[in-house]
Protein backbone atom coordinates (compact mmCIF):
# COMPACT_ATOMS: atom_id res chain seq x y z
CA UNK A 1 0.00 0.00 0.00
CA UNK A 2 2.79 2.21 0.95
CA UNK A 3 4.59 1.56 -2.37
CA UNK A 4 1.20 2.57 -4.52
CA UNK A 5 0.77 5.82 -2.50
CA UNK A 6 5.12 6.57 -3.13
CA UNK A 7 4.48 6.16 -6.61
CA UNK A 8 0.76 8.26 -6.71
CA UNK A 9 3.01 11.03 -5.46
CA UNK A 10 5.66 10.67 -7.99
CA UNK A 11 3.06 10.38 -10.97
CA UNK A 12 1.32 13.56 -9.40
CA UNK A 13 3.98 15.74 -9.25
CA UNK A 14 5.84 14.45 -12.70
CA UNK A 15 4.45 17.86 -14.53
CA UNK A 16 4.57 20.37 -11.65
CA UNK A 17 8.59 19.13 -11.62
CA UNK A 18 8.80 19.05 -15.41
CA UNK A 19 7.65 22.45 -16.21
CA UNK A 20 9.32 24.30 -13.09
CA UNK A 21 12.23 26.55 -12.90
CA UNK A 22 14.19 23.76 -11.33
CA UNK A 23 14.28 22.03 -14.77
CA UNK A 24 14.01 24.72 -16.91
CA UNK A 25 16.13 27.87 -15.63
CA UNK A 26 15.83 31.48 -17.15
CA UNK A 27 19.32 31.88 -18.77
CA UNK A 28 21.52 34.65 -18.42
CA UNK A 29 20.97 35.96 -22.21
CA UNK A 30 18.71 38.78 -22.84
CA UNK A 31 14.57 37.98 -23.12
CA UNK A 32 12.17 38.23 -21.45
CA UNK A 33 11.36 37.52 -17.44
CA UNK A 34 8.72 34.70 -16.76
CA UNK A 35 5.53 36.24 -16.36
CA UNK A 36 5.13 34.25 -12.92
CA UNK A 37 7.83 36.54 -11.14
CA UNK A 38 5.29 39.84 -11.48
CA UNK A 39 4.69 41.88 -14.32
CA UNK A 40 1.03 41.88 -13.46
CA UNK A 41 1.39 44.46 -10.63
CA UNK A 42 3.05 47.32 -13.06
CA UNK A 43 0.31 46.04 -15.65
CA UNK A 44 -2.43 46.41 -13.20
CA UNK A 45 -1.30 50.38 -12.75
CA UNK A 46 -1.18 51.37 -15.79
CA UNK A 47 -4.47 49.66 -16.42
CA UNK A 48 -5.92 51.05 -13.80
CA UNK A 49 -4.31 54.65 -14.39
CA UNK A 50 -6.01 54.65 -18.13
CA UNK A 51 -9.42 53.90 -16.51
CA UNK A 52 -8.37 57.58 -14.64
CA UNK A 53 -9.29 60.79 -16.18
CA UNK A 54 -7.95 63.26 -13.56
CA UNK A 55 -4.51 65.17 -13.35
CA UNK A 56 -2.25 63.08 -11.28
CA UNK A 57 -3.06 59.88 -13.79
CA UNK A 58 -2.25 62.55 -16.86
CA UNK A 59 1.16 63.58 -15.17
CA UNK A 60 2.17 60.01 -14.23
CA UNK A 61 1.32 58.73 -17.38
CA UNK A 62 3.40 61.97 -18.99
CA UNK A 63 6.08 61.26 -17.07
CA UNK A 64 6.45 58.07 -18.34
CA UNK A 65 5.79 59.17 -21.76
CA UNK A 66 3.15 56.74 -22.15
CA UNK A 67 -0.06 58.01 -24.31
CA UNK A 68 -3.94 57.63 -22.55
CA UNK A 69 -5.10 54.72 -24.30
CA UNK A 70 -8.02 52.31 -23.73
CA UNK A 71 -7.19 49.86 -20.52
CA UNK A 72 -7.67 47.00 -22.80
CA UNK A 73 -4.55 48.07 -24.59
CA UNK A 74 -2.30 47.94 -22.14
CA UNK A 75 -0.50 43.98 -22.90
CA UNK A 76 2.39 42.13 -22.05
CA UNK A 77 4.77 41.48 -24.44
CA UNK A 78 5.99 37.79 -24.26
CA UNK A 79 7.85 37.92 -27.46
CA UNK A 80 11.53 36.88 -27.34
CA UNK A 81 12.64 38.72 -29.94
CA UNK A 82 11.42 42.43 -28.48
CA UNK A 83 12.37 41.27 -25.03
CA UNK A 84 16.06 40.84 -26.49
CA UNK A 85 15.89 44.31 -28.03
CA UNK A 86 14.59 45.48 -25.14
CA UNK A 87 16.76 44.20 -22.75
CA UNK A 88 19.88 45.22 -24.69
CA UNK A 89 18.51 48.62 -24.75
CA UNK A 90 18.05 49.17 -21.07
CA UNK A 91 21.40 47.88 -20.09
CA UNK A 92 22.47 50.66 -22.94
CA UNK A 93 20.38 53.36 -21.31
CA UNK A 94 21.58 52.65 -17.76
CA UNK A 95 25.47 51.94 -18.96
CA UNK A 96 24.97 48.38 -17.22
CA UNK A 97 27.50 45.84 -17.97
CA UNK A 98 25.06 43.25 -19.21
CA UNK A 99 21.87 42.87 -20.24
CA UNK A 100 19.10 41.34 -17.57
CA UNK A 101 16.00 39.85 -18.84
CA UNK A 102 13.33 41.98 -18.62
CA UNK A 103 9.09 42.57 -18.37
CA UNK A 104 7.68 44.86 -21.00
CA UNK A 105 4.45 46.32 -21.19
CA UNK A 106 3.21 47.96 -24.88
CA UNK A 107 1.14 50.73 -24.05
CA UNK A 108 -0.36 52.84 -27.16
CA UNK A 109 2.88 52.08 -29.44
CA UNK A 110 5.77 52.49 -26.68
CA UNK A 111 7.55 50.09 -24.81
CA UNK A 112 7.35 50.28 -21.08
CA UNK A 113 10.56 47.99 -19.58
CA UNK A 114 11.62 47.03 -16.11
CA UNK A 115 14.40 44.91 -14.74
CA UNK A 116 13.70 43.29 -11.90
CA UNK A 117 17.00 41.88 -11.45
CA UNK A 118 18.74 45.30 -12.00
CA UNK A 119 19.45 46.75 -8.44
CA UNK A 120 22.46 49.05 -8.48
CA UNK A 121 20.80 50.69 -5.20
CA UNK A 122 17.15 50.00 -3.40
CA UNK A 123 15.37 51.72 -6.38
CA UNK A 124 13.40 50.36 -9.68
CA UNK A 125 14.25 51.72 -13.02
CA UNK A 126 11.55 52.18 -15.22
CA UNK A 127 12.17 52.75 -18.94
CA UNK A 128 9.99 53.90 -21.70
CA UNK A 129 11.44 53.31 -25.52
CA UNK A 130 9.60 53.49 -28.83
CA UNK A 131 9.49 50.74 -31.11
CA UNK A 132 12.98 51.12 -32.36
CA UNK A 133 14.86 50.54 -28.85
CA UNK A 134 17.21 53.21 -29.90
CA UNK A 135 16.79 56.07 -27.43
CA UNK A 136 15.20 56.18 -24.01
CA UNK A 137 11.84 58.56 -23.99
CA UNK A 138 11.45 58.47 -20.44
CA UNK A 139 13.52 57.37 -17.45
CA UNK A 140 11.47 56.80 -13.80
CA UNK A 141 13.20 55.31 -10.67
CA UNK A 142 10.62 54.29 -8.35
Amino acid sequence: MQNRLVFAAILAATPILALSPVVFPEGDDPGCVRVATGVRPNQRQFMSLMRRHDEEADRTLSSYAVPHVKSREVKQVNDEDVCAKAALAYARALRAESANRVHILHVGGRFVVVAPDYKPDDRNRVITFDSSFSRPLAVVTE
